[in-house]
Order: structure tokens, then sequence, then C-alpha cells
């Protein structure tokens, strides 16, 4: 048998042996392997209750540690979405995920460049223009990163039988560029895009994962326009402000919640359900005083980093608008709506957001170091940070610092 093949052993002792607790052992490859007492979980019925209360499915969790750190999270922090709860309450952001196209389904509502060129079209960015007639590019989750809706385009194999859209990643040059936008393998009507008319963008998630993955959990938003199914979104309330959306987005994208979606993920796919089930703050977290920062407020100090980061290019200005952002370096050419691309300030930027979110989890620093030691290429020298700190060594650094604020 393949080693990668699971499976599972269920044992039971019969009606007359009860017990308050089950015994879990997870990631077992040999019969010694159950020897190992630090192998073993016990989880009750109210344990699996409270990290997944929709479906009550068990997590996988690969030592004691991250059950016991898992537990303490979910009895601080709601799941986003809790469906014994009824009205807003159990969902406080209006939550709705949604799969604007789906890449066979609607194959035929798709064009591709040289027919529309064909058709007298002409690209203006990465949209094709003729009179009223507009076609809007359609999004796939391999175009996006992290905070990065245009982290490469698509271009197309036709000799590959398999995977013919292999993405086109973006250079430093591009990504320093504000006018330069991804272009992808497919193009659709906007007559036919029905989204949110309220959001200047969308939350946007790659569906397809794995919790082996360097990241399995990852966001950005991205411009009003085609998606396909690979990158569902997640639409809020309009009564959600345009800066909560993005605390959203970065508590999305932080390692501490990323730690947890592993211990959910059974397959490749990041379903709906597990998401619900996440321990995510809810909008109201975000209008209290920042802990390291009395000045201002979560929202403020968590959105200002995630609009640096996000929006970097002029299909983002609608989002900076929304968020009257003016903070970006481009302050003479766009009046400070869009930042530039740097990859030192995007890493500092990125430090201080996970930084805080394990703050804000209550995650002590010992924990803090321990989660960020399950994953993999964070550890290695960063060329971005002085002293050649790791990306692992500078969230903590981080997180030291916002503990003693001056």
């Amino acid at each position: 048998m393949d080693n990668r093949f699971k499976f599972c052993i269920l044992n039971f002792g019969g009606e007359q042996a009860t017990t308050p607790q089950a015994d879990f052992v997870f990631f077992t490859h040999h019969i010694e392997d159950l020897e190992d007492q630090s192998r073993h979980i016990a989880l009750s019925a109210a344990d699996i209750r409270l990290l997944n209360p929709n479906t009550r499915t068990c997590p996988i969790f690969r030592s004691r540690r991250d059950a016991k750190i898992t537990k303490a999270i979910y009895h601080r922090i709601p799941v986003l979405i809790d469906r014994n709860r009824k009205g807003p309450t159990g969902n406080p952001w209006g939550i709705q995920f949604k799969t604007m196209f789906h890449q066979t389904n609607d194959a035929e509502l798709f064009r591709e460049a040289e027919t529309l060129k064909a058709d007298g079209f002409k690209l203006k960015g990465n949209r094709w223009l003729k009179g009223e007639k507009v076609f809007l590019p359609v999004y796939e989750a391999k175009m996006a990163q992290a905070y990065d809706h245009r982290a490469a385009g698509v271009v197309v194999d036709k000799s590959n039988w398999f995977r013919q859209g292999q993405t086109d990643e973006t250079t430093p040059a591009d990504h320093q560029n504000p006018e330069f936008l991804a272009i992808p393998r497919w193009w659709i009507n906007s007559a036919q895009i029905a989204g949110q008319p309220d959001l200047p963008a969308y939350l946007a998630f790659k569906n397809v994962t794995s919790p082996t993955n360097r990241r399995t959990m990852i966001a950005a938003m991205i411009p009003r326009t085609g998606v396909g199914n690979s990158a569902p979104l997640i639409l809020v309330d309009k009564t959600i402000l345009p800066r909560s959306y993005l605390a959203l987005l970065a508590n999305l994208n932080s390692f501490v919640l990323d730690y947890v979606a592993r211990e959910k993920i059974g397959n490749v796919n990041l379903n709906f359900f597990l998401i619900e089930q996440f321990p995510l703050f809810s909008p109201d977290t975000y209008a209290k005083p920042c802990p390291w920062n009395h000045l201002t407020t979560l929202e403020a100090w968590i959105s200002e980093r995630v609009l640096k980061l996000t929006c970097t290019a002029e299909d983002m200005l609608p989002l900076a608008d929304a968020c009257h952002f003016t903070g970006g370096s481009f302050q003479a050419e766009y009046g400070g709506r869009l930042n530039k691309w740097d990859e030192a300030e995007r890493a500092e930027l990125m430090a201080e957001l996970d930084a805080a979110f394990f703050h804000l989890y209550g995650i002590p620093r010992d924990d803090v170091e321990y989660i960020l030691s399950t994953f993999k290429a964070i550890h290695d020298q960063h060329p971005l940070f002085l002293g050649g700190s790791s990306i692992a060594q500078r969230i903590v650094q981080k997180f030291a610092e916002m503990s003693n604020p001056a």
C-alpha cells in the first residue's frame, strides 16, 4: 500500500465499555507507532463539537500540543459561521460563498484573445473593447497569491494533453509598474457578470490546496471581473465597510489561521464547510483600539497595511477610493492611492500582520515559535531582512515589539 493512502482503524469496546473521551492516533505508519504515548490524543464529544460545531467531524492533529493549542484558540475565538445559531449572530459577516463561472459548464461563454481580436476588439490593459462592448478577464486561482492579484498571467500550450493553461509569473519589474495587469487565457462579456455591486473588489481564495503545501489558505483581493471556480469568492453583507473586509482578508492570510486550517483538510479541496468552521474574528473586533498603538483602531492599523500590499496596480483604484486610501508611495501620479511594489516593504508588512494576529489570537511566544516551526521554507535566511533574519524570526521579533509597545 502506498504510504500516501489514508485509512482508519476503528476499535469499539462494546456497550458496557464507556469512556468520556476517544483515543486518537494520527499519521501512523507502523504498528509500533501506537506504543508512543505522546502520539495518543484524547478528544471528547464536546471537544469535537467545539472544533467543528457544524459538521461534528474530527480534526487531524499531529501532536498533543497541536490539539491543546487549537482547542485553546476555539475557546477564545468563534467560528466564521455557526449554523447552530440563528440570525446574524451565527454569521456576523453575512458571508456568502460564490463561484461565479465554472470552467467546464460555462466554457461556451469564454472567449480567447485571437477570437476577440478577429472580431474587431482592441485590448486595453487586460480588457477587450469594441464600442460599448467590454470583455473582462476571467481570473483563475493560479493568477493570484497572498495579497497579490497579478502574481501571474496564463499562457496556453495546446500541445499539452493536460493542463494547457500554464502560469506566466509576473516579473519584479512588471510588479513595480502600476499599469501592468495580469493577462488571463479567457475573457467574458461584462453583461454576464453578476457579482455584488456594493463591493469595490472581491475577496477570493485558492480552493485547491494541501496541508503539506508551504501555505494552505491563500487569499487575495481581485478586481470586479470574471472569476473561475478555482478561485471562489467570499462575499460579505453590504453593511460591512471595505476596510473591515480587508481585515478579514488579513485574518485569512495569517500564519495562525493557516495552522488551524491544515488540521481541518483531509484532501486537496478547501471546501466552504471547512472555512465556515475556521476561528475568525467578527467585524466588531476591528472597531476596538489597537492594543499596541492606542492612537488608532485595529481596523485602521490592519487595513492600512493590507491596502499597501494590495493596491499596487490601476485595477485596484476602486478599492483604494472606497477605503479613502492615500498612504501609498505613488503620491505624485495617483495621490497616494497606489503603493509601489517593494519586496522589502512587503516582507515587513506581512511580518507585522502575522505578528498582530498571533497577539489577537492570544498565542504565547513559545507557541508562536512552535507554530512557525511547523511551516516549511520560512526558517532560511531572508535576503530582505537585515542581519539575515528568517521570516519566522522576523515575525517573532515583531511579536515581541508588540508585546512591549513604547
